[in-house]
């Protein structure tokens, strides 16, 4: 699983820089998408895209479909994803708001077993969003949040004093597995 965002994508470029071989039985997918169309800057997968075309995986990945309403791009997302039962590993971003993935609340990030493993959200940014849910992350043995930035040092320091108090704590709070990868001397 692969974040979106401005830190991710800084990785995300080096790798196309230098490929590395993907093994053929591995499948790719963001954690969320904004519902913009494919060729658009706001698209994460449109982003993404460079990495997938020169680690030669693209056919590989598995993409949310912005080209339908976001109820059925969610539902389609889950499907796709259903037949992953265990994730070997998932990237994370966190924004200065504390949201991780495509959940901006503490309601979203609550939503663990036996609820939907996708999700459609209202973004803050006026956008619509589809996203794993964190009800997905039961499937991930390990989760490496990247956080970097002077700007994320407040929200990093949140993480780890009142996790409860943010969506990205409340998700990540009952997996066994969670790094928190950062530039910052804490």
């Amino acid at each position: 699983m692969l974040s979106g965002g401005s830190t991710p994508y800084t990785i995300y470029n080096r790798l196309a820089a230098e490929p590395c071989p993907v093994h053929t039985d591995r499948k790719l997918f963001l954690s969320d998408e904004r519902m913009a169309p494919f060729d658009s800057d706001k698209n994460n997968a449109h982003n993404l895209d460079p990495m997938l075309q020169a680690l030669n995986c693209a056919d590989r990945f598995i993409r949310v479909d912005t080209s339908l309403p976001r109820a059925e791009a969610a539902g389609k997302f889950a499907a796709d994803l259903e037949p992953l039962k265990k994730v070997d590993l998932g990237f994370l971003g966190m924004g200065t708001d504390g949201h991780t993935a495509g959940f901006f609340t503490k309601e979203q990030a609550r939503l663990k077993s036996g609820d939907s493993i996708t999700l459609h959200t209202d973004r803050p940014d006026g956008m619509e969003g589809v996203s794993v849910s964190p009800a997905f992350f039961s499937r991930i043995n390990r989760i490496i949040l990247l956080v970097t930035g002077e700007s994320k040092r407040p929200i990093i320091e949140t993480l780890l004093r009142t996790p409860e108090s943010i969506a990205a704590g409340i998700a990540l709070s009952d997996h066994a597995n969670v790094e928190l990868w950062t530039d910052l001397a804490l």
